[in-house]
């Protein structure tokens, strides 16, 4: 075996595990939803009901991981290129919640994202960003009371 080989097989073994997308508890649903929001509102999530579920939203820190992005540079020339840092960060979880085997399955889909200031062009973007799982976390612990 090579050494690249070696080397992507021992990285590979070293990622975490995905986040989980789903949780069970055997509560009726509007028990698991009501108690899912109020985590969520605990957490300084701010929280909209949603026909089948709820979307929560935070612009904390500790749910998004957004790391610093290399602008400009379209001059050609390096010394026109600046690493700028994330000026605000989005958590978003989507969730619903289904009646299932006399208790409640919730899904969620999660999305994180940051905004940037571009210092070059005098101008802001929008980037994806990593969650740091502590949403979904939180979501799987709140599902389960």
């Amino acid at each position: 075996m090579t050494c690249g080989v070696a080397l992507a097989y021992l990285l590979a073994g070293c990622q975490a595990a995905p986040p989980p997308l789903s949780a069970s508890s055997p509560a009726p649903v509007d028990t698991v939803r009501s108690n899912v929001a109020a985590a969520l509102e605990r957490e300084g999530l701010v929280v909209e009901k949603t026909a089948g579920g709820l979307r929560a939203t935070s612009d904390a820190e500790r749910f998004t991981k957004c790391v610093p992005v290399l602008v400009g540079g379209s001059s050609g020339s390096d010394s026109s290129r600046k690493m700028i840092r994330v000026d605000e960060r989005s958590a978003t979880a989507i969730v619903r919640f289904t009646s299932r085997d006399g208790g409640t399955r919730a899904d969620w889909h999660t999305s994180y994202s940051g905004r940037y200031y571009d210092i070059i062009r005098n101008d802001h973007f929008t980037k994806g960003c990593e969650g740091t799982g502590t949403l979904e976390a939180l979501l799987t612990a709140a599902v389960a009371g």
